[in-house]
């Protein structure tokens, strides 16, 4: 939709679940002996999504990351073919700036902030509008410590969040995603965009 570091965005290769008619709300249609096995043995999902970051000279420096989850083990979550506009889970990363490092052509920024994983059943993502990433009902929310890497002569970055789960409830049946306390890592790569909004394109998946 995130024990948790993230960055400025871009594209990256991900594998997308594959299209499904079916919604949470159709709980017969789920594999619940798989979701709930990996729910216990750790959060496995993919993400993808953009990245608007506040204007330069602004203090304090702030950066909010969204889009969807487009993997996530044993469930379907897209109500079509996979894209912004028919996934069922989403996410909203809201986040401060605290340190900034330069070494040579690398820059090294810190971030704190808030992860918000949604439920939406009904979908409308839309990337012209972050809000319609958090639109949905919370199913996660979590505290995170962000690290990104941007090489500056090639706009490319990676990104470690650290995220810790400080609210959770279930998105299907006994379903959930974490508990509080839980405490994962999400990896992040992507690519700044020079030509406009948004500031950056960004994927990446979660390791427990």
């Amino acid at each position: 939709m995130v024990k948790s570091r993230l960055a400025v965005g871009a594209t990256l290769g991900v594998v997308l679940v594959g299209s499904s008619t079916v919604a949470f709300g159709q709980s017969t249609s789920l594999n619940a002996g798989v979701a709930d096995r990996d729910m216990r043995t750790g959060l496995s999902l993919e993400i993808v999504g953009q990245v608007q970051n506040s204007a330069p000279g602004v203090s304090p420096a702030a950066s909010i990351q969204y889009g969807y989850v487009s993997y996530l083990r044993g469930l379907p979550i897209f109500t079509g073919q996979p894209s912004e506009s028919t996934a069922l889970l989403t996410f909203y990363t809201d986040t401060t700036t605290t340190q900034v490092i330069n070494d040579g052509p690398m820059r090294v920024i810190d971030r704190k902030g808030t992860l918000t994983i949604y439920k939406d059943s009904a979908p409308n993502g839309n990337f012209a509008d972050a809000n319609t990433f958090r639109d949905g009902t919370p199913t996660l929310v979590a505290s995170l410590q962000q690290q990104v890497i941007l090489d500056t002569s090639t706009n490319a970055f990676t990104a470690r969040n650290l995220n810790t789960v400080t609210s959770t409830r279930p998105f299907e049946g006994a379903a959930k995603l974490g508990e509080i306390g839980d405490q994962f890592t999400t990896v992040i790569s992507g690519h700044l965009n020079t030509s406009g909004a948004p500031s950056a394109y960004m994927a990446g998946y979660t390791v427990p």
